[in-house]
């Protein structure tokens, strides 16, 4: 029984220690070097140099993106809000190009991919380089 104790507690303190690590390695400016979508009916398209995104220590942050997709124009210059769980990080802000939860499939010191779904089959994926 003490045993079991000592095991949950090692795992709880691991899942505590990756989460807060994440939030140091993200927590910086990064660059959106790449912006991908992959449509199961339409076209797929790409955009490089898409713009930045700053998160805080605090789970705020600033995006600042400008791109152009398919003749479809955006521009994003909205505070956000962030929260880590797990390898997933989520960014809220009101009408927001990416306001939802984001899979980090590389996880880099300065260097990281990203890819989400729209739930309807359509995978977003961004490559993000820290400045």
């Amino acid at each position: 029984m003490n045993q079991m104790k000592v095991l949950s507690t090692l795992f709880a303190a691991t899942i505590l220690f990756s989460a807060c690590s994440l939030q140091q390695r993200l927590t910086g400016n990064w660059n959106i070097i790449k912006f991908q979508e992959t449509n199961i009916n339409q076209q797929n398209a790409e955009a490089s140099n898409v713009g930045t995104i700053q998160f805080k220590k605090d789970g705020s942050g600033v995006k600042s993106l400008s791109y152009s997709i398919l003749g479809n124009q955006t521009n994003d210059q909205k505070p956000f809000t962030w929260t880590i769980n797990g390898q997933n990080v989520t960014l809220n802000s009101d009408n927001a190009q990416f306001p939802k939860s984001w899979i980090i499939v590389t996880n880099k010191a300065k260097y990281q991919v990203w890819k989400t779904t729209d739930g309807q089959g359509n995978i977003q994926k961004m490559e993000l380089k820290k400045q």
